[in-house]
């Protein structure tokens, strides 16, 4: 099993939710997660195009993937990876969590990750909801469609173990709006150093964070 698979809660979410079913899609099914998760895999692309032109190894034109980067293409990893010549995806995972017979636009329970270039493991679309307890009023793609397992805090344990196994140099996530800075502040996220931090961060949208391993 990819260490990446141990990083969603799994015991602690089937014995909050016993009738739950975790599963698990790896690189091996990236075309179902491409379909699954666009928005995700587009993120990754960004994070991981932003990571390689920011170590000065390569001499590229940063707006040379422009194109994909504006249509939000889902494959833009296979871009970079084409731009740099290089490997950008080392494993993948999108495990997530249902109840058979549950009819949910997706997964209350679900988390997407990543061992990228150059050396990151990457936390994306994290929803740890219990899918038996819907908020009234709130949409099914809502981060907070559901109410909360509270199982962050484990999952991000156990995602601090993977990446030791994979031997990663840095956690990363990218916070989608400025009131989720506090939640991962708390647990030792940063705002990424860089222009791109401070412009996101400065806008509140799309903030690039890390933690150092």
């Amino acid at each position: 099993m990819s260490e990446l698979a141990r990083i969603l809660p799994a015991e602690a979410a089937i014995a909050a939710v016993p009738e739950i079913q975790i599963l698990h899609l790896g690189l091996s099914d990236i075309k179902e997660i491409v379909r699954h998760k666009p928005l995700a895999m587009h993120e990754m692309g960004l994070a991981t195009w932003h990571a390689a032109l920011s170590t000065g190894r390569f001499n590229l034109n940063p707006m040379m993937l422009s194109a994909h980067v504006d249509s939000s293409d889902p494959n833009l990893l296979r871009h970079v990876s084409r731009a740099l010549n290089q490997k950008v995806l080392f494993d993948l995972c999108y495990s997530y969590g249902i109840i058979p017979g549950q009819d949910l636009e997706e997964p209350a329970l679900q988390v997407t990750t990543a061992h990228l270039f150059p050396n990151r493991l990457h936390i994306a679309d994290v929803k740890l909801l219990d899918p038996r307890k819907p908020v009234e009023n709130a949409s099914q793609k809502d981060d907070q469609s559901h109410e909360s397992l509270h199982l962050f805090g484990e999952l991000l344990i156990n995602a601090r173990a993977a990446a030791r196994a994979i031997k990663a140099e840095k956690m990363t996530l990218t916070a989608s709006h400025s009131e989720l800075l506090p939640v991962f502040t708390a647990h030792g996220f940063e705002v990424e150093n860089s222009e791109m931090g401070r412009m996101a961060a400065k806008f509140g949208l799309g903030i690039p964070m890390e933690l150092l391993l």
